[in-house]
């Protein structure tokens, strides 16, 4: 079996053991975070990231830290599949990864949390590091903003930082802090497929584009229906990729709908093919269950070992927000109902 059919064996091995139906039913009958891991740590593919805990220990932030490492585990059995092409794709993946782990070390300057160094650090698999742009390891012992610059200072991440950053922590601005990373994260994913040899490239940036316009699309119904932010300010939010939605159509939503309005261009675009059996409950729901019925039909239909390992990571990433969204859900006495109404699988 060649290297590209491999990773794709693999990787779809790999989501046949996904959370099913009936784990996510047990998870949302349990009465406490322990209960949780102690499910995850012997029922599921999370074991391998909760191997050695003391699940009975363990307390919510924990739990979700060393959750969403597990991407460096799984991505860890697919490397050793992987060709030259292929390899490009896991640094898009661990760049995602990278922002998240930004992202936490950035919230515990103001909220205190120092988990990190006990947990994540030490648990991250040694082949991630060659994948980085920095040297994860001095994460540890980054107390202030200061320090994040320093570890960041010849990366993409330098010069989107160090304009949130240098103000107080206390002001940060942390939803645009986070819009503008991830916005560096999809132009990174688009430009590494620009010398991309391939009759599935467009299928691939499909995948890339989709998330960027529904990301697009979430922004422009979360500030006019929650903000009321007239159009030119929406506009400096929004991304300039597009994929099932024109450039004038995108502009013609912001200038002339209504929140309601845009969920409804939504489920009448090209996009409604993936909302079958579904209500709109909110916007992050929608466009997230947009993205996993996308990936699952690419997972499912194509044989590129680049495309279904995208797929699979993205896929992955969906998961783990699942079980994170159960346990916040526990930890603060959200009935089951409403957090299953959270859940897209």
């Amino acid at each position: 079996m060649s290297g590209s059919n491999a990773l794709t064996a693999k990787a779809r091995a790999m989501f046949g053991k996904r959370l099913s139906h009936l784990d996510y039913q047990a998870l949302l009958a349990k009465k406490s975070v322990p209960e949780i891991a102690t499910y995850l740590k012997t029922n599921t593919m999370f074991k391998n990231c909760l191997e050695g805990i003391n699940e009975k220990a363990i307390h919510r932030g924990q739990l979700e830290i060393l959750l969403r490492t597990d991407i460096f585990d799984r991505i860890s059995r697919l490397v050793r599949y992987a060709d030259e092409s292929a390899k490009n794709f896991i640094q898009i993946a661990i760049m995602d990864s990278e922002i998240d782990l930004l992202l936490m070390t950035i919230r515990s300057f103001s909220q205190g949390i120092d988990e990190r160094r006990q947990t994540v650090i030490p648990r991250l698999p040694l082949y991630a590091e060659k994948y980085m742009s920095f040297d994860i390891k001095k994460l540890a012992d980054a107390h202030k903003p200061n320090d994040l610059l320093e570890i960041v200072s010849k990366t993409s991440y330098f010069k989107i930082l160090k304009k949130y950053l240098d103000n107080p922590i206390q002001e940060l601005d942390y939803v645009a802090l986070e819009h503008e990373l991830r916005v560096c994260y999809f132009e990174t994913a688009l430009t590494s497929l620009e010398n991309f040899k391939s009759k599935n490239t467009e299928k691939l940036k499909e995948i890339i584009l989709s998330r960027i316009e529904l990301d697009n699309i979430a922004i422009i119904y979360r500030l006019k229906k929650y903000f009321n932010v007239e159009p030119s300010k929406i506009k400096l939010y929004v991304s300039n990729h597009f994929c099932y939605f024109t450039k004038t159509q995108i502009e013609d939503m912001i200038d002339n709908c209504t929140s309601d309005q845009v969920i409804e261009r939504l489920t009448s675009s090209s996009y409604k093919r993936f909302l079958e059996n579904t209500k709109f409950t909110y916007v992050e729901h929608y466009t997230t269950y947009i993205t996993y019925r996308l990936c699952y039909h690419f997972i499912e239909l194509y044989n590129e070992a680049n495309m279904v390992l995208l797929a699979y990571l993205i896929l992955s990433e969906i998961e783990t927000q699942n079980v994170i969204d159960i346990i916040e859900g526990v930890r603060y006495n959200v009935s089951p109902d409403k957090i299953r109404q959270l859940l897209v699988y």
